[in-house]
């Protein structure tokens, strides 16, 4: 019998801020100690940190009703948002479509499309030098009927298998990557993620940090 593959429901449309909040807490507490998600990207203090910021901006824009402090919570309104989106691609990747797995996470769950058939590798990834330290700007190509993307990253022989660490799984075809050693070069490579599984991997690109 064939799997049923399910996909994560972020439920973000018509949400007040006060609902985002909930959701942000609610995931914080089931995947707190949750052994399928040993690392989870963003990390939990993070998202805690996010949602702190838009209880506060949040009532005090309720109290106050004032258009700086409707910024305010606009802000971290769209922050926790898109922290949870990409928690979201976090779980979908890490649960491979398992219905349990994704609600264990405190995510809702709808079922996944037909799969389109393998996904190809995702096209021109470039490592790119930005103008400050420590960080380096991976781009790539779209892949049609991808979920999320995975991106690996080594400092070490890009041809030892074993050097590669996962780095980020994102719904962007970009990622910043922070905190790097200055004078060094980074070798990455980027996986699609869909219902039919994973892609081949893509072409490595290279930049040195500054």
């Amino acid at each position: 019998m064939k799997k049923i593959l399910y996909t994560v429901k972020l439920g973000f449309t018509k949400l007040t801020a006060a609902a985002l909040v909930g959701k942000g807490r609610t995931n914080v507490e089931m995947l707190t100690g949750n052994a399928t998600y040993a690392t989870p990207i963003p990390p939990l203090a993070t998202i805690t940190a996010a949602c702190d910021t838009l209880d506060v901006a949040s009532n005090a824009y309720d109290f106050s009703r004032s258009r700086l402090d409707k910024e305010d919570r606009d802000v971290a309104f769209a922050e926790l948002k898109g922290l949870l989106k990409e928690l979201g691609g976090y779980v979908q990747a890490i649960s491979k479509g398992d219905k349990d797995l994704i609600l264990s996470a405190g995510f809702e769950v709808e079922k996944a499309a037909s799969p389109i058939g393998q996904l190809p590798a995702p096209p021109n990834v470039r490592a790119l030098v930005t103008p400050y330290p420590e960080r380096l700007e991976v781009k790539w190509g779209g892949v049609k009927g991808r979920t999320t993307y995975e991106l690996w990253m080594t400092d070490g022989d890009p041809k030892v298998e074993a050097n590669w660490k996962l780095h980020a799984i994102t719904s962007k075809n970009r990622a910043m990557v922070e905190g790097l050693t200055s004078n060094t070069i980074y070798f990455f490579r980027v996986v699609a993620q869909g219902a039919a599984g994973a892609s081949p991997v893509s072409d490595t690109a290279n930049a040195k940090a500054a």
